[in-house]
């Protein structure tokens, strides 16, 4: 890869890391992802992954945890209304993610 491919590839990771900061309630769909910077899935995955150092997906799951916890410090104090906020399903998919990339469950978790 030379450097003006670099400086590219660089700059659309920054375009989409924006975008999923801006959207992180939304839905992840790594194929929309990925054709919003003009990338396939296998090159968003690999040069997202040499840029951020995790893959887009998990990025994207540990960006709704944080909004989630951050929502909670707020003031909304029903994880079932934070975990709709942020996009999941359901409480007990909420729970999963959160205690995976926590560490803790939501219930035990203190702000």
């Amino acid at each position: 890869m030379n450097k003006m491919e670099n400086d590219r590839d660089r700059l659309a990771i920054e375009r989409l890391l924006r975008y999923m900061h801006e959207h992180c309630t939304e839905p992840f769909d790594a194929k929309k992802h990925a054709s919003m910077i003009f990338f396939s899935e296998s090159k968003l995955n690999k040069v997202f992954k040499l840029y951020v150092g995790v893959g887009p997906g998990a990025y994207f799951r540990r960006l709704r945890i944080q909004k989630a916890m951050e929502l909670y410090q707020q003031g909304i104090k029903s994880w079932t209304e934070v975990s709709h906020i942020v996009g999941y399903a359901d409480l007990p998919s909420f729970s999963k993610a959160f205690k995976k990339i926590t560490g803790t469950t939501p219930n035990s978790f203190a702000p």
